[in-house]
């Protein structure tokens, strides 16, 4: 590696064996970088990014260090050889640096970092792919605003003894709430949604891979490819670079992951998946993410260690690789739905704050249709979930006494056999799988009969279908908007669609699901982002049991208010039957206080809620409404 020295400003290599003590920046690129090249120009002072130099430089001499590494100059870009070492070790040179200088060019002089709208918060240091290594790996970091001037929330020190850099403070002495360390962790946490562990640490050796790449879920990065090379280091692989692959990348690092470490975690892309923007991966047909945002609920998943941790899921250390077949296996596997050909794989690591243990993370496979008894592919419209462990085994078992052993341990062991992992091939989804030409109760059909969901007014609403089961529920190839269900299934035929949107006037979402038979429809507001996963939860049976889903109506209605009160909006969802075939109908009411009228009238700005012009609005009442029921081509 190179090093800038602080003084003479002169670069110095070194390959191997002492290496002095040397500071490390961290920041973001901008226009006029000094690059390796023009160092050597008698001009390049004068280039914009030189100010992140000598900043730098000054710093770490304040420190005692004379040397510095810059990615900006200390790499040679031009060569391709020194640009792989060089993101293949850039983890470890920011882990074996003194001190980690992290330079917020966007953050003024007198921000207050723990404001909810500071410019500390709202960081573009935060949002970047390549500075999360450089977050985590550092033994100490240090914040400095645009100015130069360190921000007084203290440094991060994760070394065991006394700081390598002197004697300075990690805290600022004069404000109180800062010497508390842990409001730094919590304020970084709650910006990066990196657990405080890790932050505090920086071993993560506990964390699951997904975890990991959750972690650079919401980050970007220029290149494509550099969403993969970036994380090289945290996930503790190594790989060549391949400028042009494009997500290509991404797969191979998931590959290289795979043969470093029995990791079954890759599994739980599509957890908790529920904006707007992930609803494509519900009907995803590969075995590998597609990109880290597919693990953006992944934050806080552990590695399960101990088999008294969770005594009902086995732990193994068999290989498990990538072949032409497709992913090869072992892990515990069990039929849940044996009538649906439906079953779930128990992943073995936890969800810390979710009772740990007795919770299950579980992913719905299929067998692929054409391959042999062990060649699986994921459930569509099945997304990964959460199960309690109880739940789970009854419905396995069935067995209410289950209940109880699974709240007793040594019960537990004594009268449950440990489950044994199966050697499985995960495969890409074939085409949606027909439903079992079984006979219905009380009709000697066989042939699968079919009726359509027509959801288009639901989707101009804004709603999305997050998950359905049984997992042979399609869409029309001419219109994406209708659904097809195949009636003629021993369950029998019974079908659940779940829908979600964000809230229009406050955060979060709005879920409903549907839930069709053969000779009835209900419809009921729930909480669940997954359909498998609700009726396990609420059923004895993986029926759709009307009785037992709180589901005893054929309308729903939503209310929503705006914090102070002066908009009220109501969405209204039923269901219509015609020829056969079912509607499921959506209407949007808004109403209006005077206060907000009032507004209306003095900002007309306001209008980009977009009311229709047909609505009239006057003085004369308290609640105004725009009209009686407006069709749900509104824009959101």
């Amino acid at each position: 590696m190179r090093l800038l020295q602080v003084y003479t400003r002169e670069l110095k290599e070194y390959n191997g064996g002492f290496i002095p003590p040397y500071a490390i920046l961290s920041h973001t690129w901008g226009k006029h970088e000094v690059t390796f090249q023009d160092l050597t120009k008698l001009d390049h002072k004068s280039f914009q990014g030189y100010t992140k130099v000598e900043g730098c430089c000054q710093q770490a001499a304040k420190d005692g260090l004379q040397y510095v590494w810059i990615d900006t100059c200390c790499i040679d870009k031009s060569s391709s050889a020194e640009l792989s070492e060089g993101i293949n070790s850039m983890f470890q040179w920011y882990k074996n640096s003194a001190v980690c200088y992290v330079y917020l060019s966007d953050v003024l002089a007198n921000d207050d970092p723990f404001s909810t709208a500071s410019d500390f918060r709202q960081s573009r240091w935060f949002r970047r792919g390549w500075t999360l290594q450089e977050l985590l790996a550092p033994m100490e970091l240090a914040f400095f605003d645009t100015n130069w001037d360190e921000i007084q929330i203290g440094r991060i020190n994760r070394s065991s003894h006394l700081s390598r850099v002197g004697p300075r403070s990690s805290a600022i002495q004069n404000q109180a709430h800062y010497l508390n360390r842990l409001g730094l962790l919590r304020l970084l946490s709650d910006i990066t949604n990196i657990p405080k562990k890790a932050l505090d640490t920086g071993d993560f050796s506990q964390f699951c891979a997904a975890a990991r790449f959750a972690w650079a879920a919401d980050r970007e990065t220029t290149r494509v490819e550099d969403r993969a090379y970036s994380l090289l280091g945290l996930l503790e692989v190594n790989m060549p670079l391949v400028y042009g692959e494009g997500n290509k990348a991404f797969k191979r690092l998931q590959e290289e992951v795979i043969k470093s470490r029995d990791d079954d975690s890759l599994l739980a892309w599509g957890y908790r998946l529920v904006v707007a923007e992930e609803q494509s991966r519900i009907d995803a047909d590969g075995v590998l993410a597609q990109s880290p945002f597919d693990f953006r609920h992944c934050h806080s998943l552990q590695k399960l260690e101990t088999e008294e941790t969770s005594p009902d899921v086995p732990l193994t250390t068999t290989h498990s690789a990538m072949t032409n077949i497709g992913m090869q296996l072992a892990i515990p596997i069990r039929t849940i739905d044996s009538k649906n050909g439906v079953f779930i794989a128990v992943l073995r690591c936890l969800v810390p704050g979710t009772y740990a243990h007795r919770n299950h993370l579980v992913v719905p496979l299929v067998r692929t249709k054409g391959g042999d008894k062990n060649h699986f592919s994921r459930a569509p419209g099945s997304p990964p979930f959460l199960v309690r462990r109880e739940k789970l085994v009854s419905l396995i078992k069935k067995s209410k006494f289950l209940f109880f052993l699974s709240r007793v341990p040594s019960l537990w062991r004594l009268f449950i056999a440990k489950p044994v992992s199966t050697p499985i091939y995960l495969r890409g989804s074939s085409p949606t799988p027909p439903p079992p030409p079984t006979t219905w109760p009380k009709s000697k059909k066989r042939e699968c009969e079919a009726t359509s969901l027509h959801i288009d007014e639901v989707m101009a609403a804004g709603y999305k279908v997050v998950s359905f089961y049984p997992p042979w529920i399609t869409r029309r190839s001419t219109n994406g908007n209708c659904l097809v269900l195949r009636l003629g299934s021993a369950n029998p035929a019974r079908f659940v669609v779940i829908f979600q949107r964000p809230k229009e006037l406050s955060t979060g979402y709005l879920f409903f699901a549907i839930c069709i038979s053969s000779n009835a429809y209900r419809i009921a507001r729930v909480d669940h982002w997954s359909a498998l996963g609700y009726l396990m939860e609420h059923s004895r049976t993986l029926g759709v049991e009307m009785d037992h889903h709180g589901i005893h109506q054929k309308e729903l209605e939503f209310n929503e208010e705006s914090a102070d009160g002066v908009v009220r909006c109501v969405h209204r969802i039923s269901f219509e039957y015609m020829f056969g075939d079912i509607r499921i109908k959506c209407s949007v009411e808004r109403t209006y206080t005077n206060a907000r009228i009032t507004d209306l009238k003095r900002e007309p700005s306001v209008a980009s809620l977009q009311l229709p012009k047909s609505g009239t609005i006057s003085d004369d009442s308290t609640d105004k409404t725009e009209a009686d029921v407006y069709p749900t081509q509104l824009v959101y």
